[in-house]
Parts: C-alpha cells; sequence; structure tokens
C-alpha cells in the first residue's frame, strides 16, 4: 500500500490515504501530502462514525475511488464509498477465509485484487465474488531498493530469517534445524530478525526457551526487529523462511533480489516465487531434518550458492517489478472508475 500509494503520488494521481491516529504509516508515504492524509478511528469492523467520516472526506476531496487494503476496515470503506457514492475495491493479502460479515457487505465491491496467485485461488474457493471481480496483480518491489551484494569471504556462515514472533513463521522449526546444523558445522550461526507482536510477548519467550533447552544460546540469536531489510540481507549468507504458511513472502523476494540464496517451505507463497529449482530449494512444512539438509549442501556447495543467487535474482527483477504492479494496478482502477455504480 506504501509503495503504490507513493508511486501513483508520483505519476501525477491525487492520492489520499486514511489511517488509524498515530499510525506508522505516515512516515512512509513521503509522496502524499500532508493534507491528503485523514486519520480515521477504524476501530472495529462495525464503526459506523468512521464510515460516515471517510464518506465526507471523500465528498469534499472528490475522490473518485476507494481501494482498502485491511480485512476489518472492509465493511467500513464499503458503507463509506456507497454513501459517497463511488465505486471501491478490495485488496486481499491474506489466505485466511472472509467472514460472514464480509459476504453481505462486499456484494457491491469493483474488483477484489489478489497480490498473488495463492490469494486468488483462496478468494475463488471462498466463492464471495464471480471470477470476473477477483484480479491478480502480483506484488511489485522497488528493486533499486535492493543492490546485489559483492562476494562475502569468512570463515562464519550466517543463516538468517525474517519476520513477526508468530508460530505461523515457524521459527520454532528453524530453531530445531539449527541444532542438527550445529552439530556438523559448529561454526554456523542464526540470527532471526523479528518482533513479537502478542500482547504477552509469549512467543517470544517461548523461542528463547527453545533455544536454551536446545544449547543454542550462542548458535542462534533473536535480533528483534529492524526497519533496514536491504542491509540486513546482505549480512546473510542464506536466508530461510520455514513458514507454515505464506501468501506471498516478500522476504523471500527481497533476499533472491539481494542475492541471497533461499531455503524456503512449500507454502503457497514460497511456491508462487520460487517457481523453479534454480530460483531457490523448497523443503517440506514442518521439517526441521530438511532445512538441515537444505543449509548443510548449500554450505558445502560454494558454486550451487552462487546459481541459485544470480538465477532467483534475474528472476524476481523480471518477474515482481514494482513498475509492472503500479500499472496495471492503475489500470484496474481506471476500469473501476468508469464501470457504472
Amino acid at each position: 500500500m506504501i509503495d503504490l500509494s507513493n508511486q501513483l503520488a508520483r505519476r501525477g494521481h491525487n492520492v489520499f490515504v486514511a489511517v488509524v491516529p498515530r499510525s506508522p504509516l505516515r512516515d512512509e508515504l513521503r509522496d502524499v501530502p500532508v493534507e491528503n492524509i485523514v486519520e480515521v478511528p477504524l476501530r472495529n469492523a462495525l464503526d459506523v462514525p468512521s464510515a460516515l467520516k471517510l464518506a465526507q472526506f471523500i465528498r469534499e476531496n472528490n475522490v473518485e475511488m476507494v481501494n482498502v487494503h485491511f480485512a476489518k476496515d472492509y465493511p467500513v470503506a464499503a458503507i463509506a464509498a456507497r454513501h459517497a457514492g463511488v465505486p471501491f475495491v478490495i485488496t486481499r493479502h491474506v489466505l485466511f477465509p472472509m467472514s460472514r460479515l464480509h459476504r453481505l457487505v462486499l456484494s457491491r465491491v469493483k474488483y477484489a485484487i489478489a497480490p498473488s496467485n495463492a490469494a486468488a485461488e483462496s478468494l475463488l474457493r471462498q466463492q464471495i465474488f464471480p471470477p470476473e471481480k477477483i484480479v491478480t496483480i502480483r506484488y511489485g518491489l522497488d528493486v533499486d531498493k535492493f543492490p546485489e551484494r559483492g562476494p562475502i569471504s569468512r570463515e562464519e556462515f550466517c543463516i538468517g530469517s525474517i519476520g513477526n514472533l508468530d508460530p505461523v513463521k515457524g521459527f520454532d522449526v528453524l530453531i530445531r534445524a539449527a541444532a542438527i546444523v550445529a552439530k556438523v558445522k559448529p561454526e554456523a550461526k542464526f540470527t532471526i530478525v523479528g518482533e513479537d507482536r502478542s500482547r504477552d510477548k509469549r512467543n517470544e519467550r517461548e523461542l528463547r526457551d527453545l533455544i536454551e533447552e536446545l544449547n543454542l544460546t550462542e548458535t542462534v540469536e533473536l535480533a528483534g526487529w529492524s526497519n533496514n531489510v536491504a542491509d540486513l540481507l546482505t549480512g546473510f549468507d542464506i536466508l530461510v523462511s520455514a513458514s507454515r504458511s505464506e501468501s506471498f513472502g516478500f522476504v523471500i523476494a527481497e533476499a533472491m533480489l539481494t542475492g541471497v540464496p533461499v531455503i524456503a517451505t512449500e507454502t503457497e507463497g514460497a511456491k508462487e516465487i520460487i517457481s523453479d529449482p534454480t530460483h531457490g530449494k523448497l523443503v517440506p512444512i514442518e521439517s526441521p531434518e530438511a532445512i538441515a539438509d537444505a543449509i548443510l549442501q548449500l554450505i558445502g556447495d560454494d558454486g550451487q550458492r552462487a546459481q541459485i543467487a544470480a538465477s532467483g535474482r534475474d528472476y524476481v527483477h523480471e518477474s515482481f517489478s514494482l513498475v509492472r504492479m503500479v500499472n496495471q494496478t492503475e489500470e484496474l482502477y481506471r476500469l473501476a472508475i468508469a464501470a457504472p455504480i
């Protein structure tokens, strides 16, 4: 949403964004004029006052259409768009089924954007929208933000992983894989970058307990969060995504762009990016043994690492560019605005 908004603003479109109070998105929307950003409480899916405030903002600024990105906000945006008399589009970023409420309020949606083939297939299975309303526009990455790293010469291998410390990301599986690798390659180090966004921080505690239980305190580091993924990736020799479910896998694509070979579990999103064995290694979900085997293979084969790094970078550069995503979204917006409400 940030990249799309900034790019559309750079192309001369008058872009407006609704965010919750004190949203960190504000600082990222660098190309959107400050006066075009409105704060709306968006407390829940039935926040009618927020919907009416948003409808007023739409009318006052002659907004021609609305694109809403978060499921909680779908009903609010649908009400606002209907009151303001403009079409609306949703983007479905995850694979989880939508609720009965969504079925009721989204009957007038013009298009449902699926940012991956996996997301499109999920929407089709749910049968909320007719197939002609589901449009796949693959995620795009700003390739210029991820310059190819140069060769790294060091004795210690760094295996990295990035994401929220949530069970769905499979970091517990990666830690168990690290225990297997450490027996063969004790010099290998694992860095997990991410934060626990749960209220009680239970996920992080459980991961730290597992690290201690497996005697990996010198091998595995929970490094906390970082906003500079591009720089982080240049320090990794291998990136591992051990996710149990993934609708796309931004970090996978970003690592490939940087020239870091990737090992990923066979989630829907990972299979879409690593669509060929030359682009990276896919392993079964929930298998620390398979992850460990793949890591050890890459550690022991300089040529394979270099080949995967080069092939993966070229593929992502060609198939997941930000320019392509913005072009396709821009055209869909034109269709939505031109269609009768």
